[in-house]
């Protein structure tokens, strides 16, 4: 039976109670108060005896050092279902997240639970290395780029990391997984013929207005379609919002060709959206923005440049991505230096949170106008029959 004995030279109580092989073992149960220690010791007697039986598995372990921890302070030890726990960190993504960045890691979640299934019912702290492991070979055999893994897998390590800073786990699995050698597939870029192309074959006002925000600004495609009027400064003849992938803010000097494009569309209203129509839809599925974008440039004649990818998929060398790529490399070519076009793009690794000074915003400036102008009169709207708002939108 298991008892408590307190020793003359210490302030805690002693637990005393029998190994599963009949010695009688003696313990410090780090407690003062009697009835706290009495219960660890008929609880570490009760955990000899199922080792006794050979019915003593990792879950009844958990689960009994948990009605110890329950009992003494009150607190349990049983941690969530991998699932609960994933869908919980899910909802927290959700609400400090873009609905984009919240759909991607939802979806990375339901393919690791699916593969194999009895991970959904497993504590979390039984999430081994090799579960991670084992779901980015399954992923890499299933024909995706490796890039494209190595998301998931630092998805899954943004959970995991979560879970090991609340403590519900020791170590987060994720770290002893050696990842891929990550091969991005290569983009092309878009001439400036390519562009005016393009904007003569946009079936709408809106869709010209997104193009020449991507090729002018070099944002991405989400950033672009909710840019809003608020984000033109005319006073300073700048375009600043903030980057919804990276959170960083982005001043980028309103090219001509922009300006007297931003003009016109300001005498159908100045508020809201720039592009109010497209901002309701999403970059996905038939009638997303993307496909959108790919059956513009089918009518304008412009190729896709459709490609074997890294994994088992095609890859369109060009898409709306481009516009960006497009953007930095004109830059490039016409001498900006990189700081500055990293300051462009946002691509720079700084806190974009600096205030840019008035000298800062001058040589932005400078540098934008070293991308070329279309057509060879200024004075002519970019497009000599431009679609009109209140067309369908594609």
């Amino acid at each position: 039976m298991a008892s408590v004995v307190k020793r003359n030279n210490s302030k805690y109580w002693t637990a005393c109670f029998t190994s599963r092989d009949g010695r009688q073992l003696k313990r410090s149960t780090k407690s003062t108060i009697r009835s706290q220690a009495l219960e660890i010791a008929i609880e570490l007697e009760r955990v000899e005896k199922k080792a006794q039986a050979g019915s003593l598995t990792t879950i009844h372990l958990r689960k009994l050092l948990s009605d110890v921890s329950e009992k003494v302070t009150g607190d349990t030890l049983i941690a969530p279902t991998t699932e609960t726990y994933l869908n919980d960190w899910l909802n927290n993504v959700a609400a400090r997240n873009s609905a984009t960045t919240y759909e991607r890691y939802k979806n990375t979640v339901k393919l690791f639970l699916a593969n194999p299934t009895d991970k959904k019912k497993r504590p979390v702290p039984g999430i081994m290395p090799k579960d991670i492991e084992d779901f980015l070979t399954w992923r890499l055999k299933s024909g995706v780029a490796p890039k494209t893994a190595i998301i998931d897998v630092k998805t899954l390590s943004c959970a995991f990391r979560r879970a090991e800073a609340y403590s519900i786990i020791l170590k987060n699995p994720v770290a002893a997984v050696r990842l891929p050698k990550d091969e991005s597939s290569e983009r092309d870029i878009f001439s400036g013929e390519d562009v005016e192309k393009l904007l003569r074959a946009a079936p709408t006002l809106e869709w010209q207005t997104l193009i020449l925000l991507g090729y002018f600004l070099g944002a991405r495609l989400s950033d672009c379609v909710h840019m809003k009027w608020e984000n033109v400064i005319p006073d300073q003849g700048v375009v600043i919002y903030n980057q919804q992938k990276t959170g960083k803010k982005v001043v980028v000097p309103i090219h001509f060709n922009l300006i007297e494009h931003l003009k016109y569309l300001a005498t159908f209203g100045a508020t809201g959206f720039l592009c109010p129509k497209l901002a309701n839809k999403g970059p996905g599925g038939k009638h997303g923005l993307s496909e959108g974008f790919k059956r513009i440039m089918k009518n304008a004649g412009v190729d896709t440049m459709t490609a074997k990818g890294k994994g088992t998929r095609n890859f369109s060398k060009r898409t709306f991505h481009s516009l960006r790529h497009s953007f930095n490399s004109a830059l490039a070519n016409a001498g900006v230096a990189e700081e500055v076009r990293m300051k462009l793009t946002g691509h720079s690794s700084k806190p974009m949170n600096t205030r840019y000074t008035h000298l800062e915003i001058a040589t932005l400036k400078n540098a934008v106008t070293a991308l070329p102008l279309f057509g060879t009169n200024p004075q002519k709207p970019i497009s000599s029959t431009p679609a009109t708002p209140q067309a369908g939108v594609s």
